[in-house]
C-alpha cells in the first residue's frame, strides 16, 4: 500500500508538470532591438559564410569574459572568412543570489545584466531580446518548480526552466532573420555569456558541418551531454534551442534533469550524429571567479574525456582541487535514485564518436 502511495504520487506530480508546461500563458513583454553589426575589415576572403553566435540566460560575468569571447570564438571564426552575426536573449535581472569561489553562503551580488551586453557585444549584435523574468516566473508559475525539485538544492530547477526558455527565445531571433534563416547561416553556435572560453573554436569543424551533425564539448557531459556551449547546422540548433517544447513529455517518464534531457532530445527523439566538441570554457562567477567545477578543465583534454566527462578534479595536483567527500556522497544518491527512473524508449541513433 505505501509502495502504491508513492506511485500515485510520482504519478500525480508528473501529470501537473505536464498540464503546467502546456498551459498557454501570456508571454512577458520583451524589448527587442535589431541593430546592423559592424561588419569587419575587407580582408581579402574571396566569399564570405555567415554563423549566428547565441548568447542566452542570465548575464552575470560577460564583463570577465568577452575579451576570450571575442578571442576564442569571433576572431577564429572571421580568420575563417565567416561573418558573425550575434544574437542574445537576457533577463532584465541587475541583482542575484551568487556564490563564490569557495562555493559558500548565497549572497546577493550586482550583475552587468542587459545594459552590459548591449556595451561589450553591440558592435556584433544583430537582434536582441530583454524579458522581465519576474513577468516570466509569475505566468509560469516558478514557484511550482521549486516544489518538483527533488534533487538539486537552491533553486537549480526553476533556472533550468528559464535557461530553456531563454535558448527558445535567442533561437526565435535568428530564426526571424527572414524567410531564408534555416539556409542563411552555414553554422549556428550557442552558449552561455558567463563562459572564459580556454581555446580557440575549430572554425573549419564548425564551418563543414552535415545536416545532421551536432557538436558538443566532450567536458562535463556528466549523466548526458553538456548544454553549455552548441554547434550545429541551423536544423540541429533549432532542435536544440527549442528543446522546451519537449519537456512536458520528458517529465512524465522521469526527471527532467538538465544533461540527460539534452542527450535525449539530440540523440534518442531527433537522432542527430555526435561530435565533439574540443574547445573549453569555465564558468565564471558573478565575482569574477573560476566555479570549483571547472577550474581542473585547464588539465582536460580530447585524449582524456573518460576522465573529463564527469568530475576533472581528480585530474588536478594534490591540494590544488576542492574536497570531493561531500560531492561524492551527493553525487551517489542522485544516481541510485536516478538507475530508479523510468525513462522514455530510445531510438537507434550514430554517433561519428564514441
Amino acid at each position: 500500500m505505501r509502495a502504491a502511495r508513492w506511485i500515485l504520487a510520482g504519478c500525480a506530480v508528473a501529470l501537473s508538470l505536464h498540464a503546467l508546461l502546456h498551459r498557454r500563458v501570456e508571454a512577458p513583454a520583451q524589448e527587442v532591438v535589431v541593430a546592423k553589426p559592424t561588419r569587419p575589415p575587407d580582408d581579402g576572403c574571396p566569399t564570405t559564410v555567415r554563423v549566428a553566435l547565441c548568447f542566452y540566460g542570465l548575464n552575470r560575468a560577460l564583463r570577465h569574459t568577452h575579451e576570450s569571447i571575442r578571442r576564442h570564438l569571433v576572431a577564429p571564426l572571421r580568420a575563417a572568412c565567416a561573418r558573425v552575426d550575434v544574437f542574445y536573449h537576457t533577463w532584465s535581472l541587475e541583482t542575484l543570489e551568487d556564490t563564490g569561489k569557495a562555493g559558500g553562503e548565497r549572497e546577493a551580488v550586482r550583475i552587468g545584466g542587459a545594459a552590459e551586453m548591449r556595451a561589450l557585444l553591440g558592435d556584433l549584435v544583430a537582434k536582441s531580446a530583454v524579458t522581465d523574468q519576474a513577468a516570466f516566473d509569475a505566468a509560469s508559475n516558478a514557484s511550482y518548480y521549486k516544489t518538483l525539485d527533488r534533487r538539486y538544492g537552491g533553486p537549480n530547477f526553476v533556472n533550468l526552466m528559464r535557461q530553456l526558455e531563454s535558448l527558445r527565445r535567442v533561437t526565435a531571433l535568428w530564426r526571424s532573420m527572414g524567410a531564408h534563416a534555416e539556409t542563411h547561416y552555414a553554422a549556428v553556435i550557442y552558449a552561455r555569456p558567463d563562459l572564459l572560453f580556454l581555446d580557440d573554436v575549430n572554425a573549419t569543424q564548425a564551418l563543414t558541418l552535415r545536416e545532421n551533425d551536432f557538436l558538443t564539448p566532450y567536458w562535463h557531459q556528466w549523466s548526458g551531454l553538456n548544454d553549455r556551449v552548441a554547434i550545429g547546422r541551423p536544423r540541429a540548433a533549432a532542435a536544440f534551442g527549442n528543446r522546451i517544447e519537449l519537456a512536458a513529455g520528458y517529465a512524465l517518464e522521469t526527471f527532467l534533469r538538465s544533461e540527460s534531457f539534452l542527450k535525449w532530445a539530440v540523440c534518442d527523439h531527433h537522432g542527430f550524429d555526435l561530435a565533439f566538441l574540443e574547445a573549453r570554457a569555465q564558468r565564471v562567477r558573478a565575482s569574477g571567479d573560476v566555479a570549483d567545477n571547472d577550474a581542473c578543465l585547464k588539465y582536460c583534454s580530447l585524449s582524456l574525456r573518460r576522465t573529463c566527462r564527469a568530475d576533472c578534479r581528480k585530474l588536478a595536483p594534490p591540494g590544488e582541487a576542492p574536497p570531493l567527500a561531500a560531492w561524492a556522497k551527493k553525487q551517489q544518491a542522485r544516481d541510485r535514485e536516478k538507475r530508479r527512473d523510468k525513462r522514455p524508449p530510445k531510438h537507434a541513433h550514430h554517433n561519428r564518436l564514441p
